[in-house]
């Protein structure tokens, strides 16, 4: 089972980050998948998945995950990340991340919330 981690040097994740960063530790991703596994630990915490892709590559990720996490009522967004070298998913607060999804998935989260209205 592989384990998940938040990139070394980076900002201190928020407690929501850790907590998404726990539950995704006790997956089992050869059974689940990718995307299984993301879901299974939202639902664990409470969490949305805003939207997933394949990267194929790209930033050095085979797939990413867009979720939203609830940070005392107010919206925390994260990028999981599944790097092509099949080392642990990474946890990232889209926010800080450098990741391309990370600009997408505010942007997301933004229409979602004005069609939800």
């Amino acid at each position: 089972m592989e384990k998940s981690t938040v990139r070394s040097g980076g900002p201190v994740p928020t407690l929501e980050i850790v907590e998404l960063e726990l539950a995704l530790q006790h997956q089992d991703f050869v059974e689940k998948g990718f995307e299984g596994s993301v879901r299974q630990a939202l639902e664990r915490i409470g969490g949305t998945l805003l939207f997933r892709t394949r990267m194929g590559g790209v930033a050095g990720c085979d797939w990413v995950a867009a979720v939203a996490l609830d940070a005392d009522g107010e919206r925390k967004l994260a990028i999981v990340a599944q790097p092509t070298d099949g080392g642990p998913l990474r946890v990232e607060d889209a926010e800080t991340s450098e990741m391309p999804a990370a600009r997408l998935a505010k942007a997301y989260a933004d229409l979602m919330g004005k069609l939800n209205r």
